[in-house]
């Protein structure tokens, strides 16, 4: 499938990007200090007030409900941008997306937290649902993007998915946040590809037939882009079922309906089908042998307990919650994330990785990069 029209293939959801971290990423060496990662989430709080029927935070929101504190975000916002890993390499975290095991904006500090680390320099990106994106314009503008979540086309659909009848309402905190992003001198309302608000649609075969109506809403809202990604199983499930969730030839109808709306396009609109990490029926298909991206990035998310832990490390967005992937002994102080990177503690959970454990891979290309480009060096990189 065309995921996106030849005059927007550079674009922030073309993986093309992250060769250019090659020169980080090869300093990735088994006993060696490593680079800090360019992208480090942030979960701030395990809540949620919709019920989506994919969701694949439900294990960590059966956890616990809770979320990090306020000192410890503003530790957080501070540390990352300082975090010196590989003497190779220049100091500082560049970007945080803030997604979580739940609705992120619930947490009720997470407007001070934005405009904490604007302030110290790095790059804010954020994943929501919507429903309270209208108490936090002005923190909001000052992302770099913000994804919306909204993954329906109707209000019937989305009721029936998210079990919440709020879907005028998400629309409308959409247009209120691209009209107040176009009316004021911010980030989000820069104008460039990579900026400003996404409709986001997660796509299931429940809700395909939404996708046509949820692009036109997209671009009527002021949207920058709509992005569309295929669903799959969260981690902790597929011991009892598959991964893929499409088995009909859904692949054949999503292509013909990215192709019927590409029309919407304009300067100001994109509209992609994101299927690259996926096969060709829109399952899960992995493709590599191991685990790098465990280097290349992570996720900081709310203690489990009251052990006295501030906050737990853990190794991969797809895999939240699950213990095999978190760092043991890190959450007291912000600066044990840097002790812990690239440690042998941190090699030994590489080597432990199993696979057949994971579900769809956010970071497939990562991987790939990794095992084709650097240490195969299948692209002769240097020949530019």
């Amino acid at each position: 499938m065309r995921e996106w029209s030849p005059a927007k293939k550079w674009n922030p959801f073309n993986s093309y990007k992250l060769l250019a971290q090659v020169y980080r990423w090869r300093h990735i060496e088994r006993g060696k200090a490593i680079p800090q990662p360019a992208l480090v989430t942030l979960d701030p709080i395990n809540r949620c007030n919709l019920g989506c029927n994919w969701c694949n935070s439900e294990y960590m929101l059966k956890e616990n409900h809770r979320m990090i504190s306020r000192d410890a975000l503003m530790d957080i916002a501070d540390f990352l941008p300082r975090w010196q890993g590989s003497p190779e390499w220049p100091a500082g975290v560049e970007a945080v997306c803030i997604a979580g095991g739940g609705e992120p904006l619930l947490h009720p500090d997470i407007g001070t937290f934005i405009e904490r680390a604007a302030a110290n320099g790095m790059e804010v990106g954020v994943i929501t649902n919507g429903t309270l994106l209208d108490e936090l314009l002005e923190p909001l503008s000052q992302c770099t993007w913000v994804g919306v979540s909204v993954d329906a086309g109707t209000a019937a659909t989305f009721k029936r998915l998210k079990r919440a009848d709020c879907f005028e309402r998400i629309l409308g905190n959409i247009e209120q946040l691209t009209s107040y992003a176009a009316a004021h001198d911010c980030r989000l309302g820069s104008g460039r590809a990579g900026n400003g608000v996404s409709y986001k649609y997660l796509l299931t075969p429940d809700n395909i037939h939404d996708i046509a109506p949820a692009a036109r809403l997209a671009k009527t809202l002021g949207c920058t882009n709509f992005h569309v990604r295929p669903a799959g199983v969260a981690w902790d499930k597929l011991s009892s079922q598959k991964p893929g969730l499409f088995h009909n030839g859904e692949e054949m109808h999503l292509e013909a309906v990215i192709e019927a709306i590409r029309p919407l396009e304009d300067e100001t609109f994109g509209v992609y089908g994101i299927t690259h990490k996926f096969g060709g029926d829109l399952n899960p298909a992995n493709g590599f042998d191991r685990c790098h991206a465990i280097f290349m990035t992570c996720v900081v998310m709310p203690p489990r307990d009251d052990t006295g832990k501030r906050f737990r490390l853990g190794l991969c967005c797809d895999r939240r919650g699950d213990p095999r992937l978190e760092a043991a002994g890190v959450g007291h102080l912000v600066e044990e994330i840097a002790d812990f990177w690239g440690s042998g503690n941190h090699w030994e959970i590489f080597d432990t990785i199993n696979l057949e454990n994971c579900p769809r891979c956010t970071y497939q290309p990562h991987n790939q990069i990794m095992e084709h480009v650097i240490l195969e060096d299948g692209m002769t990189y240097k020949f530019i």
